[in-house]
C-alpha cells in the first residue's frame, strides 16, 4: 500500500508519515479486540486518503515538470516497494496454511492467496462476504489501491491535457478529480444501503477516500499561508475526529456510507493543518512515529 511507503525525500512530510503511524496502530488493535477499538478498522480510510494525496502528488510533479508521465516507470516504482514484501507474506502464509489448516479449508485460502497475489482479493470477498474468515483478508485494501493504481495516471494524463487546452491549469484537475470523488461518494451511500459487502470492498465505492487525498496534493502549494493557530486546530480536529470514528463504530455500523467521512475527513484536516507545521503536526513528525510510519506497510502485511 503505497500509503504505508515512503514519499520522495524532497517533497518528504515528517507528520504524514506519522499520520501512517496512527492509522496502521488502529487496524491491528482492532482486529486483536482491544477494548476502545471496535472501530480501529477506519485505520485502512486513513490509508486511502494518505495513498491519494501521495501518489497524486507525484504523478503531478512529473507532468508538470516533463509535461509527460512515464508509465513505465510508475508501475515500476510501485512494483519495486510494495511486491517483494507482499509476495513473501503470502509464501509464508502458504506454507502455515498447508501445516495449520484441513484439506477442505486449504482449498479455500489457496483461493484466496491466489486473488491477493493477482490484487482482486477485494472482488472475492465482496462475493465471499459470509464465508469464514481468511488470513489474507486484509490484502483486499491492497487490491483496492493496485486498482486504483490501474486507473489513476491515466486519468491524471487525460485531465492535465484536458485542463491545459482549456487553459485551466490545477483548476480543471480539481474539478475533474471532484467530479469523480462526489460520483464515487454518491455510489457509496447508494450501494451499502443496497449490498454493504460490495460497497465496502469496491473501488468504485472507496474511490472517494483516495480522491480527498488526490484534491489536497492537487491544492496544496495553491493555498494561502495558514495561520499556525489555526493549522493546529486543524490537525487536532482531524486526530479528533479519527479517534472518534475509533470509537464510536463497530462491526454493527453501517460501513462505509456516510459514517466513513469522519476518518477520511480527519484525515484530510491532518494533511491540510500540517502544510503550516504546527505543534500537534511536529508531534506526529517525532521519530517514533515516524519509524512505524516507515515500516506499516510491513506491519499492516503480518499483523
Amino acid at each position: 500500500m503505497t500509503a504505508m511507503t515512503s514519499a520522495p525525500p524532497d517533497h518528504f512530510r515528517p507528520d504524514v508519515e506519522g499520520l501512517r503511524a496512527v492509522a496502521v496502530l488502529l487496524v491491528p488493535l482492532y482486529h486483536a479486540g482491544v477494548p476502545g477499538f471496535g472501530g480501529g478498522y477506519v485505520g485502512v480510510d486513513v490509508f486511502f486518503v494518505i495513498s491519494g494525496f501521495l501518489i497524486t502528488g507525484l504523478i503531478l510533479r512529473e507532468l508538470e515538470t516533463t509535461g509527460r508521465l512515464s508509465i513505465t516507470g510508475f508501475y515500476s516504482r510501485r512494483a519495486r516497494r510494495l511486491l517483494p514484501a507482499a509476495a513473501l507474506t503470502l509464501l509464508v502464509t502458504v506454507a502455515a496454511s498447508v501445516a495449520l489448516l484441513s484439506a477442505v479449508r486449504i482449498a479455500d485460502v489457496a483461493t484466496d492467496i491466489a486473488s491477493a497475489a493477482a490484487y482482486v482479493s477485494n472482488l472475492r470477498f465482496g462475493i465471499q462476504a459470509n464465508a469464514a474468515p481468511s488470513p489474507v483478508l486484509h490484502f483486499w485494501s491492497l487490491s483496492v489501491e493496485e486498482q486504483f493504481y490501474l486507473f489513476w495516471p491515466t486519468l491524471m494524463v487525460a485531465l492535465f491535457w484536458l485542463s491545459g487546452r482549456l487553459r485551466a491549469g490545477r483548476r480543471g484537475l480539481f474539478a475533474g478529480i471532484a467530479l469523480v470523488s462526489a460520483l464515487s461518494l454518491v455510489a457509496c451511500v447508494w450501494l451499502t444501503g443496497q449490498n454493504q459487502p460490495w460497497a465496502f470492498f469496491l473501488l468504485p465505492t472507496r474511490a472517494w477516500e483516495l480522491g480527498l487525498g488526490a484534491l489536497l496534493a492537487v491544492s496544496l502549494g495553491r493555498l494561502p499561508a495558514i495561520r499556525p493557530r489555526i493549522a493546529a486546530a486543524l490537525v487536532l480536529a482531524g486526530l479528533a475526529a479519527i479517534a472518534l470514528a475509533d470509537l464510536v463504530l463497530s462491526d454493527a455500523s453501517v460501513f462505509p456510507s456516510v459514517a466513513a467521512s469522519l476518518p477520511v475527513a480527519g484525515a484530510g484536516l491532518v494533511i491540510l493543518g500540517g502544510l503550516g507545521k504546527p505543534l500537534p503536526a511536529r508531534l506526529l513528525a517525532l521519530p517514533p512515529f515516524t519509524f512505524l510510519g516507515r515500516v506499516s506497510y510491513s506491519i499492516y502485511l503480518w499483523h
